[in-house]
């Protein structure tokens, strides 16, 4: 993890994505900014995908911003039923494990088989770190499910300027002929130009299907999200690449949600680039 030093340092927790309390009614958490409780929300179904696939015993993610101290989220272990000198053994290992030199690898936690998945990003690094799956099928479906998860996480706070949305994202032509949406788009990106064209009932799945036609064709369409973050609006496309692996973008903006909604399709494309 790039900046070894951050995730070294005394990061926030949210156990259970709620704050530890030591015996006691938990606190309610703090008011959060609405980007940031999406992103919360994201990271809760990560840890809601992954333990839908075998009984895991250890479930967390550090998320590293370059700019700010990490943030831990555990959903397994309970650290609050841990001791002392057990929570200390598992803070060590996920320091550990952050600073390592492999994208991917497994471990030994005491008599605990975990696996973690080391991840990078333009603003921000990750760490997923799970144990508990016994099976090889299982624990690379899982690192997949991670990958994934983490590249969209990666892309908050790309968008903190609105205007930039529109100078980074596909151009986008919709035309409505009857009951069918009809789109063209072109991407543009480091000299080049691509174009691809697309019908569909729906707008949203029009514009997303009129991006993976220029960029990306051998990726499946699965839907579009579009989320209220306060002042501004939060579009999630969910794709699929060739192997039906799940691929995420994200995209905010204040204005246009046409494009916006071609950004986030354009960010899951490249989410499964950055793998190759």
């Amino acid at each position: 993890m790039a900046s070894a030093e951050r995730a070294s340092a005394s990061p926030s927790y949210r156990s259970g994505l709620t704050p530890i309390s030591h015996g006691g009614t938990q606190p309610a958490l703090p008011a959060c900014e609405p980007v940031h409780q999406l992103f919360e929300t994201i990271v809760e179904a990560s840890f809601d995908l992954i333990e839908e696939l075998g009984d895991i015993t250890l479930n967390l993610y550090l998320h590293a911003p370059h700019d700010d101290q990490p943030i831990l989220f555990v959903r397994r272990p309970f650290l609050r039923i841990l001791t002392p000198s057990q929570n200390f053994r598992l803070m060590h290992t996920v320091t550990m494990l952050s600073n390592g030199r492999k994208s991917t690898a497994a471990f030994r936690h005491g008599d605990l088989d975990g696996h973690y998945v080391r991840t990078t990003g333009q603003r921000s690094d990750g760490l997923f770190v799970f144990g508990g799956i016994q099976r090889k099928d299982i624990a690379q479906r899982t690192t997949s499910i991670c990958r994934a998860f983490a590249q969209v996480l990666h892309q908050f706070h790309l968008d903190d300027d609105p205007d930039e949305v529109h100078v980074v994202a596909p151009t986008v032509m919709i035309q409505a002929r009857g009951s069918d949406i009809h789109v063209d788009a072109t991407v543009r990106e480091a000299g080049q130009e691509w174009s691809g064209t697309a019908v569909a009932s729906s707008p949203n799945e029009a514009v997303a299907r009129a991006v993976m036609d220029a960029v990306g064709p051998g990726y499946q369409f699965d839907e579009i999200r579009t989320l209220d973050v306060g002042r501004r609006s939060a579009v999630l496309a969910v794709l699929r690449d060739e192997r039906g692996l799940l691929r995420l973008g994200l995209a905010i903006s204040a204005g246009d949600l046409v494009r916006t909604t071609a950004l986030a399709t354009r960010r899951a494309i490249q989410s499964a680039l950055a793998e190759t």
